[in-house]
């Protein structure tokens, strides 16, 4: 575990002085952020607000249990310790990569475009009673040191196991100031820029789709008719060689299109 915790370190180059934050910050910076405003989640999750300066957890709330098994209160006497060790280790052993490739590029990018920068894994975690599930973690930084660099991160983790994603572990770093996503995985430990191959019309239908809309209520909520929902939802399973809208769901989750 100490190796991993400074492997991680070592990625995120806290190797300065620690910078301290009051925890009751949290929730206001939490609320206020452009990046978590316009998040959301399919399935139970949970979010850990956590301090990489200092190596300790600011917040826990959320979902606990129904995704790992563990209470609030059990994930914070944990502190650091939770977050290395619910991924399996080959898995944490990967992410911790992504993120030393995810600074490099944080670091190429300009002030105004940091806050927007974040990052999504999707990998295995081991909840309390030893049953391994499929988790999407959304790693959001939420304050910065004097260097503009991320110290605290809100990260948001989901339990995605019934979309039954076997591809994992892999990752993406998204740029919502310059609209970019950008794809790693293991084999290749690359960037690769992700292509959005569907229309605007096609995005806010999977949108809405993916919140459970029927195609009556997309037809009603976009203003066209339910034969034209029913043509763009067989026009998107074929673009992406999908058969559901289960299998739809995972797509555009590990490619950024939401």
């Amino acid at each position: 575990m100490q190796n991993t915790v400074l492997d991680l370190k070592k990625a995120l180059e806290l190797d300065r002085d620690p910078f301290l934050v009051p925890d009751n910050h949290y929730q206001q910076q939490l609320a206020n952020h452009p990046l978590v405003k316009n998040l959301w989640t399919i399935g139970h999750f949970f979010v850990i607000v956590s301090n990489l300066s200092t190596w300790h957890m600011g917040l826990v709330s959320g979902n606990c249990e129904e995704v790992s098994g563990y209470s609030a209160a059990e994930i914070l006497a944990q502190d650091a310790e939770f977050s290395m060790q619910f991924g399996l280790p080959e898995d944490t052993k990967f992410n911790i990569m992504v993120t030393q490739l995810g600074m490099q590029y944080f670091k190429s990018r300009p002030a105004e475009e940091r806050e927007l920068i974040f990052f999504v894994y999707f990998y295995r975690a081991r909840r309390k009673d030893g049953k391994v599930i499929t988790v999407q973690h959304q790693c959001i930084p939420l304050y910065f040191d004097d260097q503009n660099l991320p110290f605290v991160f809100s990260n948001i983790y989901t339990d995605i196991t019934y979309l039954g994603i076997t591809q994992v572990p892999q990752a993406l770093q998204i740029n919502r100031f310059t609209q970019e996503v950008f794809h790693i995985d293991p084999q290749s430990l690359k960037f690769h820029q992700s292509k959005d191959e569907f229309s605007g019309r096609e995005r806010d239908i999977i949108k809405l789709l993916l919140k459970g809309n029927s195609s009556r209520l997309i037809a009603e909520h976009l203003g066209i008719s339910q034969e034209t929902v029913r043509t763009h939802r067989k026009n998107i399973l074929k673009k992406a060689g999908l058969n559901s809208t289960v299998e739809l769901t995972g797509y555009v989750l590990t490619r950024g299109l939401i």
